[in-house]
């Protein structure tokens, strides 16, 4: 997948909480449309609700190609405990055992190299 190196993590964030609050309000009205029986504003709004789902599904991929290519530039000057990895890369612990798992599971981090960065953090 690849990714615009301009856009902001923060900036991401915020688009994502324009998305979410879109799909919930879309979400909303295509309810209140059915129940008032008038199906083509309900149409309209499931699929306004379906668009900005998936642009949402979009923004959280392109966070998490984000985070997994700062934790292989993090990797890359050898192995360290997942709390110090995610100190110096400006991360959340959480987000960076994420994607430690999601790159062993994907085979661009050995075996080795995760479990040494995760057993020192637990």
């Amino acid at each position: 997948m690849t990714t615009n190196p301009n856009i902001s993590r923060r900036g991401l964030r915020h688009v994502a909480v324009v998305f979410i609050t879109l799909t919930a309000l879309s979400g909303a009205i295509a309810v209140a449309a059915g129940l008032r029986h008038d199906g083509a504003w309900a149409a309209v709004e499931l699929t306004a609700c379906g668009v900005s789902a998936l642009a949402l599904y979009r923004v959280s991929r392109l966070l998490d190609a984000d985070a997994d290519r700062s934790v292989l530039t993090g990797l890359a000057s050898g192995p360290a405990p997942v709390d110090e990895l995610a100190a110096s890369l400006g991360r959340r612990v959480a987000v960076v055992r994420l994607s430690l798992t999601r790159l062993l599971n994907s085979g661009q981090v050995l075996t080795s190299t995760a479990a040494s960065a995760c057993s020192t953090a637990r």
